[in-house]
């Protein structure tokens, strides 16, 4: 009997994550919306990926494995009768792949209407990428910062355009010290890209405010992604787990595609959200000058020209009111 109380538990716990977690109920059309994903071949990039393609948009989906990229693409259309889904090889851990993804883009499209960074990941061993930053942090906002950067002339084409980053609740115990030193653990590493993410989508709000492309970050919550993944015993049975307490990648998803799609996020611009919902971030990553101090740092590191420096909105003195 009790093994029967405990089965119904976990269902009804499984039950109630299920109505708690949020969904974007939106009926927007994206015919004639070029969108880029990144990280789509799998999770929740390749559900977001699977959302706005079902809604007609023109859909980039961009990673780094060109067999599980072409699989993705070749699974979308299927699922969704369009045939305007691409893959465009992109590898975050390389700034020279992250150019010429660029160039490519800049070479096949007019415009961008919405970039989603959804792409990330967790490393458990500490090395450098060839550009001689630490590998999740340039994955986690390294790369997405350069890329965001010179894909900005695109999303202003576009205005009314979009920027969404997908960021974590782990956002709250990282810092923006010491970014890329080898010798920070790769869980602190983990939180400290999350934050750099709020902090990041903050800051390019402010200054590209008035231009018409709105950026916002997001948590999609515990979700059961290839983060989790594993082929031995001990993480069978912990996936076995994560399926009743997590959320599934196409739950995780929802509010991806609804900073992506809501017409409540026109002008909503530097907020963070979860479930499809503004909520407050942690009081660091609502700290402005945290967040210049990362934009300066993330701009040395990536090696940004000046032609490709966003400048920061000029500031209207008391005596030109």
């Amino acid at each position: 009997m009790w093994f029967l109380w405990f089965v119904g538990a976990i269902f009804l716990i499984k039950a109630i994550g299920k109505l708690r977690a949020g969904r974007c109920y939106e009926k927007t059309v994206m015919r004639g919306k070029v969108v880029v994903v990144t990280g789509a071949s799998g999770g929740i990039g390749f559900e977001t990926a699977l959302e706005l393609a079902r809604r007609g948009a023109k859909v980039i989906v961009a990673c780094r494995n060109d067999a599980r990229g072409e699989r993705a693409v070749r699974t979308i259309s299927r699922l969704t009768r369009n045939e305007r889904v691409r893959y465009v090889h992109l590898d975050l851990s390389s700034l020279r792949s992250v150019r010429k993804f660029v160039e490519e883009l800049e070479a096949t499209e007019a415009k961008l209407d919405v970039l989603i960074n959804n792409a990330g990941a967790l490393c458990a061993s500490r090395r450098r990428t060839d550009d001689g930053l630490m590998n999740d942090m340039q994955i986690n906002h390294f790369g997405p910062f350069l890329l965001t950067t010179l894909l900005v002339p695109l999303l202003k084409k576009a205005a009314p355009s979009r920027v969404v980053l997908v960021s974590s609740a782990w956002h709250r115990f990282g810092t923006i010290e010491n970014l890329n030193d080898e010798s920070t653990g790769y869980i602190r590493a983990y939180a400290n890209s999350k934050l750099c993410n709020v902090l990041f989508s903050k800051e390019l709000a402010r200054r590209l405010r008035g231009t018409g492309v709105v950026v916002n970050s997001l948590n999609p919550g515990q979700v059961n992604t290839s983060l989790y993944r594993s082929s031995t015993l001990l993480e069978k049975l912990r996936t076995l787990v994560l399926y009743f307490f997590f959320k599934t990648p196409a739950e995780g998803a929802q509010t991806s595609v609804y900073l992506a799609i809501s017409n409540d996020c026109d002008v909503a611009t530097g907020m963070y959200f979860e479930d499809c919902k503004q909520v407050a971030p942690s009081a660091k990553a609502e700290n402005g000058m945290l967040a210049t101090k990362l934009w300066a740092i993330s701009e040395q590191l990536v090696g940004l020209k000046p032609e490709e420096v966003i400048e920061e909105p000029k500031r209207i003195s008391v005596s030109e009111n």
